[in-house]
């Protein structure tokens, strides 16, 4: 059982996982019911902002079926992986940065047994302890990704290669403990001395709680955000922009260049309305991950909406990002639409 406060920040989740990486069940936010006293601020525009009046309990449980509900996520069985798997706190976008639990405790873990005894467990310390980033648990966790991740990357992303990049929905990804509400485009890109890479497209609406606008507020999407990884297994990432942090021009379109600092064109400014992400590490190919969350439902321009066998650009339309390659000089001397992709 998990008894914790809902975080002040833009999404929060509970996911149980089996021992490859692979979700059995997850709880969004806006789905976890408050314990008795308590609102829920995600569903509740009048909740407060006492945190002791922000809390949840749920139980996670073998034997139950995924999607149940009830505040009850369903846990690895004994057959399918020896009662063993993880339990997965995310929280997006917490109201401080310097916060990352969003103001919360971490919440608390008990183990109640058929016999009625109750084991407590003491709550795991904060990143840069031994349970931080560089600890043994993510160190095991980084190896489980490399030894249950798909074979060759993500599988591809449809067609796109790193000399003929396109973004396209990853032929496969899964062990790599993926977010059940996210959905994602990809696309491999590979690094040349004064090559950049520039992606436009137009901006879905979110909720910018950074700015004080509440997680409520009728949006097209949660959450979205361009990472850059590295195409390597457990595919780290090296840079991110996400919704927040990405400069929009007076349409509401962005334009991202990716390059190393070196080949950074001196106008890729959020000046000039660029946003510019990090290459990172040169000497392996990188992998571009377009993510959103959580669409409205009356918008079908999201990753959500593209099925199986589609051609992304024909759903998103205007909200599908182009990407083609250009060089330092080109976009120096003429901006972005000196790169017009092709």
């Amino acid at each position: 059982m998990a008894e914790g406060t809902y975080p002040s920040a833009r999404f929060t989740s509970l996911t149980t996982y089996d021992v490859k990486g692979s979700p059995l069940d997850s709880l969004p936010d806006k789905g976890i019911t408050p314990t008795s006293g308590s609102k829920n601020p995600f569903t509740e525009a009048h909740a407060g902002t006492n945190p002791a009046q922000h809390r949840y309990r749920v139980t996670v449980q073998t034997g139950v079926k995924a999607g149940s509900g009830n505040n009850t996520l369903a846990a690895a069985t004994n057959s399918a992986t020896s009662a063993a798997g993880f339990l997965a706190l995310r929280i997006y976008v917490p109201a401080k940065a310097s916060d990352p639990t969003g103001g919360a405790p971490l919440p608390t873990l008990s183990v109640h047994h058929h016999n009625g005894r109750v084991s407590n467990y003491a709550t795991c310390p904060k990143a840069g302890s031994p349970h931080g980033t560089s600890g043994p648990l993510a160190t095991f966790v980084r190896q489980l990704v490399k030894t249950n991740a798909p074979p060759g990357g993500f599988e591809g992303c449809g067609k796109s290669t790193p000399s003929a990049p396109g973004f396209a929905v990853p032929n496969k990804a899964g062990g790599l403990f993926p977010n059940p509400y996210n959905k994602y485009l990809c696309t491999p890109i590979s690094y040349k001395s004064g090559r950049i890479a520039v992606i436009r497209g137009k901006a879905p609406t979110f909720p910018n709680t950074r700015e004080g606008q509440s997680v409520l507020t009728k949006t097209q999407l949660r959450y979205w955000s361009l990472c850059e990884n590295q195409w390597q297994l457990p595919y780290p990432s090296s840079s991110c922009a996400a919704d927040y942090q990405t400069t929009l021009e007076k349409n509401g379109r962005y334009t991202y260049v990716v390059s190393t600092p070196q080949d950074r064109p001196a106008n890729a400014t959020t000046g000039n309305k660029v946003t510019w992400i990090s290459w990172g590490p040169t000497n392996v190919n990188g992998i571009l991950l377009w993510r959103n969350m959580l669409p409205a439902d009356e918008f079908h321009n999201a990753v959500q909406n593209v099925k199986h066998g589609q051609d992304p650009a024909s759903v998103m339309g205007d909200y599908y990002p182009t990407i083609t390659y250009c060089t330092k000089a080109q976009f120096a001397k003429s901006g972005p639409d000196a790169c017009p992709a092709s």
